[in-house]
């Protein structure tokens, strides 16, 4: 039976994951007391920091009404979680380098359990200078390991090998079930995501390949079904520069997939691509009455509120890109009558972004005001989605009312959340989960050919 240990949490790692309590098992957790005052401090908040310590604080009373935190209170998990307060003795063992902070009074907590507790102390947090000290003075510290995913970053590989006559007998009838053999990989062990996309080359004629789907049944029947070209081939102007784009325009514009998870570089066309299939599905199409975009606002320099003016003038610099966007899409593209009978203009270049919005067919808004919201008859895109925490991607998704498409894309090398890294950020945590339930109506694609230009390509590579 492992050894119970002592595990002192950090305040980043309530604020990533408001139930993580929980996820500690038959360990002792000490709750900092200064933890509690910087989570009151964010509880007035109302982006998702707030109804994150908010939502804490509630788990909290509910613990504090069946004992006493100072004793120790038995988790559903079978662990005990004690409040723990600072005294001169915890204060005396931080050396004098270090400032009187918060930070520093974590570290002196964990310094006086390590003294005086048989069992092994470790440090929770999401701060990688809090983990350094730590360790600096002989604690050991981890990050939260709880929420971290990453199985599809080490398989990004779409080619697979089949029979040449396999390849014949599936370009005619465009759906088979798997072959008996995939060269290179047992059938067996051959476990691909739903809806995943490959390309089938022969084993015999190098110059013939095939762009399928993978289908999986709920009664576990697995297929293979080829891609309708010519409906990718050109929407509003925008042609797939290559394979995978291609794979993204067919998932995105596909009614029966109700979650996409666009992953790549940047220059990928990611964005571009989403909105494309966005203005499709609701003008052209009919099968959404509007959409809604929006991005993560985590900076790079000065938050929201330091931006001078009202609401639309603080979002415009977030919101640029995705206007800079739609703006190449509407010069390019043209439209026909909408299947609702209501025509939008015979060429969309001759929209705007205004005329959209003023007919209630696009919405542009911050991502913090989307949480209450029931989005219903809406293709939803959220753009820089590797910055959101996994409780964040389930606070968005579970918006999602009747004939709703959520679209999330993201560059899992550009994450600007100070506690999130490639392993662990919502994006990629909710692709592999939807993916482990076998959820038919998902789809992930992972673009990995920058299309912005050859100097963005490059520079995505190296730098």
């Amino acid at each position: 039976m492992p050894k119970i240990k002592n595990f002192v949490v950090d305040t980043n790692v309530i604020l990533y994951s408001p139930k993580a309590l929980e996820t500690f098992e038959n360990n002792n957790i000490y709750m900092p007391a200064v933890v509690l005052e910087e989570l009151d401090s964010f509880k007035k908040n109302v982006d998702l920091n707030g109804y994150n310590a908010r939502e804490f604080i509630r788990r909290i009373e509910e613990y504090r009404m069946a004992g006493d935190l100072q004793k120790g209170i038995k988790l559903d998990s079978g662990g005990k979680l004690y409040i723990a307060f600072h005294d001169q003795e915890s204060r005396s063992l931080i050396p004098d380098e270090f400032e009187r902070k918060n930070d520093n009074l974590i570290l002196s907590l964990a310094m006086k359990l390590k003294k005086s507790k048989r069992n092994e102390t470790v440090v929770i947090s999401k701060d990688v200078n809090l983990r350094l000290k730590a360790n600096a003075l002989g604690i050991k510290a981890e990050d939260y390991y709880h929420e971290r995913r990453g199985s599809f970053l080490d398989n990004t590989n779409d080619e697979l090998i089949v029979a040449d006559s396999y390849l014949n007998e599936l370009r005619n009838s465009h759906e088979m079930h798997l072959p008996a053999e995939i060269y290179g990989i047992d059938s067996e062990e051959f476990q691909p995501r739903a809806n995943e996309y490959f390309i089938l080359k022969s084993s015999e004629n190098p110059g013939l390949s095939v762009y399928v789907k993978y289908i999986e049944t709920p009664e576990g029947e697995r297929y293979f079904q080829t891609l309708k070209m010519e409906e990718t081939d050109n929407v509003y102007g925008i042609k797939p520069a290559n394979r995978k784009q291609r794979y993204l325009l067919d998932t995105l514009l596909d009614p029966e997939i109700d979650i996409v998870f666009a992953i790549g570089i940047a220059g990928t066309g990611k964005t571009l691509l989403a909105l494309c299939a966005g203005l499709n599905a609701v003008l052209s199409e009919g099968l959404y009455k509007r959409m809604v975009v929006t991005r993560s606002p985590i900076p790079m320099g000065r938050d929201l509120g330091y931006l001078p003016g009202g609401i639309s003038e603080k979002l415009d610099p977030w919101l640029k890109p995705i206007y800079d966007n739609l703006e190449f899409i509407i010069s390019r593209g043209n439209v026909s009558e909408g299947k609702d009978g209501v025509t939008h203009k015979n060429q969309l270049n001759n929209m705007t972004i205004e005329y959209l919005k003023d007919a209630n067919l696009l919405e542009i808004e911050a991502l913090t005001y989307i949480r209450g919201r029931t989005l219903m008859d809406t293709f939803v895109v959220i753009d820089e989605a590797q910055n959101l925490s996994p409780h964040e991607m389930k606070t968005i998704i579970t918006r999602a009312g009747h004939n709703t498409k959520i679209v999330f894309t993201g560059d899992l090398k550009q994450i600007d959340n100070p506690y999130l890294t490639e392993l662990d950020n919502g994006l990629i945590n909710a692709s592999e989960k939807f993916t482990s339930s076998k959820f038919a109506h998902c789809s992930t694609v992972y673009l990995d050919k920058g299309e912005r230009s050859r100097l963005a390509s490059e520079a995505a590579k190296v730098l």
